[in-house]
């Protein structure tokens, strides 16, 4: 630019100054070729540079002799021309010093532009200065008239009453010009954003800290897309982090102001919709804990199906879902006359199994049995744990000769089962088979067949399989009653009946509702125990209450509601009962019912150490769900006995709780309104039950004990009243009333008890000569 002005050395005479110092640089170079006398070397690097510089037309060396030694570009005749002050060509001359002589020179001819009067004139220096300063003037006014115009655009273009109106909007409000520079920001928009509006003129929008929803800056904002793509941009979401503690969230609507043939800026709208977009997010978060509950939800279901249809020691099917597949597989094959066989496997001696080596290894054993039968699923075999160890397997389209030889399958497997912790352990199983070709009209026909068969494998020496035949049935029994025996071997009847004689002689309420429990369990327990078990569990149903011995006559005879620190005292004396059976009989079949009859189905109840649903002893079951059903339908000292429908809706109301559903509801269909209200005791039970209870009130008179006396004869008068005994009842209510008084006539009370006794000995044994013996109980 100085140069171009003037203010610096006119360009010939620096391009004069660069010719000659060119000159020089060659005249030197050549001086080492002209002393060896190297004049080819000289010749090409003259032409080179010809070559190389364009407005250098020849390059000679001359000696002093006026002789040319190397000629680059015709060199002569343009030297020539330069002699002749040809106007186009210009040439620069440098002596050559050889030796410190002068040898000749070195001369260039260079190319010389003459300059049109035209461009003369331009390139004068004061020219060019006046242009330079009216070019420079006229770009400052342009810079200084534009930036006053966007003042007056960004600040007076819109008139103080539209403010005025734009400032009662309640969304943000924002006018900027076509670079994104705000022109407008109304009092919403500056309240939300927490920026006076003289801030906000001074920027653009963009420099705002606007962020997307995962809180990353906005690549692409709405206004500067409805300025690039000329178009509406509606309910774009921006977040904005006013404050550490405060973030906005807006919905953006921008629009393009329009000019003549361009965009003259954008006008955008900013809706705060913090709180909604807040309470959607909530209600996303909401959704989706709700649809991870639903799934949790579906797959616990899926688990309660596998747990509601599948054993869970076994994995086998349960009785419930096992019937439901065997019903279908019965009409399918009934409808098509198609094979349908059925096998029924008993592990053998698998009482003294658990007896010998614990319920664990019992456990192990049933689940590796389990396994093998479990394989013939993959055949489509319907596979179902029975009973404790019994389990049934359904083949379908398989004949009576192939299901025979598939039972062998599994007896060879089972018998070659060893247990690694056991080695010396010896397993067997024995298994009955038949088909639907031998005659059976229902399912459980199909299924009786084959147990019977399996009964008779047991007899014929364990360990065998059995095929169904017509004169099979006859064994069965057999069978069964060999079960009672071995199990009456373990659990007398003599021991169980003298247990029974001391309860009633403490308290004949408890005895008899042991008896009526005993009867029900008897009932109940018909579809799922042979005799050997419902031996024991009948036993167990006798003896649940045996711990009341022990009990203080203070709580046994209490007329109303117990104490919690009594309900603890009788606990304590429950499990001192289950003491004394285990200690009498060491039959671990008899402590195991009785140990777990207050074991909740569910796990809950206030011993969590207890097992839980089908894991509890099913005797254990059917011995709590009768037991509660007597409880509740009998008459007490404090209440009346509930109704049997009352009692049923009760059982059913803690059924999958604290009972197992599945027993509760065989039970209510199995035991009748008149089946709850049959007594065990007949008339030479009920006088000698009367006897004992008048031999412990003349223990009281005689001892003057006066709040014995007053419980006993006061559940006598209830006893005697529930046997239609009106004499005794009134003789009982007479006790009571006198020793309630003051001054008790212990005298009298003992003359008329000693008579009471008497009058009842003599009807017992008046009652025994005319009545034939009944059997025992424990002998059903």
């Amino acid at each position: 630019m100085s140069h171009w002005l003037g203010l610096r050395a006119d360009e010939n005479e620096l391009k004069h100054q660069a010719r000659r110092q060119l000159c020089e640089t060659i005249a030197l170079n050549s001086t080492s070729h002209i002393r060896k006398q190297q004049w080819l070397d000289l010749q090409v690097t003259s032409e080179i540079l010809v070559d190389r510089y364009d407005d250098l037309l020849s390059i000679g060396i001359r000696n002093n002799f006026g002789d040319i030694k190397a000629d680059a570009g015709h060199h002569q005749d343009l030297w020539d021309d330069v002699r002749g002050e040809t106007p186009n060509v210009a040439g620069v001359s440098v002596p050559i010093t050889l030796n410190q002589r002068p040898y000749g020179n070195v001369e260039l001819v260079f190319r010389n532009q003459t300059p049109s009067l035209l461009v003369g004139f331009a390139e004068h220096p004061l020219i060019r200065l006046v242009v330079f300063f009216c070019i420079a003037a006229s770009i400052a006014y342009t810079v200084f008239l534009g930036k006053m115009m966007r003042v007056f655009n960004r600040t007076q273009v819109i008139p103080d009453r539209v403010r005025s109106a734009l400032d009662t909007l309640a969304e943000g409000l924002l006018v900027m010009d076509e670079r994104g520079k705000v022109a407008l920001a109304n009092h919403s928009f500056s309240q939300a954003v927490d920026l006076p509006t003289d801030v906000l003129l001074q920027s653009s929008a963009q420099s705002l800290p606007w962020t997307d929803a995962f809180d990353q800056p906005c690549k692409t904002l709405p206004w500067a897309e409805a300025l690039d793509e000329r178009r509406m941009v509606k309910e774009r979401i921006l977040h904005l982090q006013v404050t550490d503690n405060i973030r906005r969230i807006f919905s953006v609507n921008s629009a393009p102001i329009a000019g003549d043939r361009s965009n003259r800026g954008v006008i955008a709208t900013f809706r705060d919709v913090t709180q909604i977009e807040e309470h959607r997010v909530e209600i996303e978060t909401t959704l989706q804990l709700l649809q991870e509950s639903q799934n949790e939800i579906e797959r616990k279901n899926r688990e309660l199906e596998i747990l509601a249809s599948r054993d869970a020691l076994t994995g086998c099917l349960n009785r419930r879902a096992f019937f439901e597949q065997f019903g279908k597989l019965w009409r399918r094959s009934t409808k098509r006359d198609h094979h349908l066989a059925c096998i029924m496997v008993d592990n053998d001696y698998f009482k003294r199994v658990n007896d010998t080596y614990g319920h664990t290894v019992g456990d192990e054993v049933l689940r590796e049995v389990s396994k093998i039968l479990l394989e013939l699923e993959e055949t489509g075999a319907v596979v179902c744990r029975y009973g404790g160890e019994e389990f049934c397997v359904l083949l379908s389209q398989t004949s009576f000769d192939q299901a025979k030889q598939t039972a062998e399958e599994i007896r060879q497997r089972i018998e070659a089962l060893k247990l690694a912790d056991i080695p010396e352990l010896t397993l067997s199983a024995s298994l009955g088979v038949t088909e639907r070709c031998h005659g059976a009209l229902d399912p459980q026909a199909l299924i009786d067949q084959a147990d019977s068969c399996m009964y008779v494998a047991k007899r014929n020496g364990r360990n065998q399989v059995v095929g169904y035949d017509p004169n099979l049935p006859s064994f069965e029994q057999d069978v069964k009653d060999d079960a009672a025996d071995e199990a009456k071997a373990s659990v007398p009847p003599e021991a169980v009946s003298a247990l029974i004689s001391s309860l009633a002689y403490r308290d004949v309420f408890t005895a008899e509702h042991c008896q009526r429990v005993a009867m029900l369990c008897d009932v109940v327990s018909e579809a799922f125990m042979d005799q050997g078990d419902q031996y024991t569990l009948r036993a167990a149903a006798l003896l649940h209450d045996i711990g009341k011995i022990s009990v203080p006559d203070s709580i046994l005879m209490k007329q109303g509601r117990l104490r919690p620190d009594e309900i603890e005292l009788l606990d304590r004396h429950e499990s001192m009962g289950v003491s004394l059976i285990e200690t009498t009989f060491g039959d671990a079949c008899l402590t195991g019912i009785l140990t777990y009859r207050n074991a909740h189905f569910d796990g809950s109840g206030r011993r969590r150490d207890l097992p839980c649903g089908v894991n509890i002893p099913i005797g254990a079951r059917i011995l709590a769900i009768c037991d509660s059903y007597d409880s509740m339908v009998s008459d007490q000292v404090y209440r009346k006995g509930s109704s049997h429908e009352v009692a049923i809706a009760e059982l059913r109301r803690y059924a999958g709780s604290q009972f197992d559903p599945q027993l509760v509801e065989h039970f209510a269909q199995v035991v009748s309104e008149s089946t709850s209200e049959q007594r065990t005791s007949d008339e030479p039970d009920t006088a000698v039950q009367i006897c004992f209870q008048v031999e412990r009130i003349l223990e009281a008179v005689e001892h003057q004990d006066a709040a014995v006396l007053s419980s006993l004869s006061s559940r006598l008068s209830v006893y005697a009243r529930s046997r239609e005994a009106g004499i005794i009842s009134q003789a009982a209510d007479y006790l009571n009333q006198n020793s309630q008084l003051e001054a008790v006539p212990w005298e009298g009370l003992l003359a008329a008890t000693n008579a009471l006794l008497s009058e009842c000995r003599k009807t017992v044994e008046l009652v025994r000569e005319n009545t034939p013996q009944q059997p025992h109980l424990l002998a059903r």
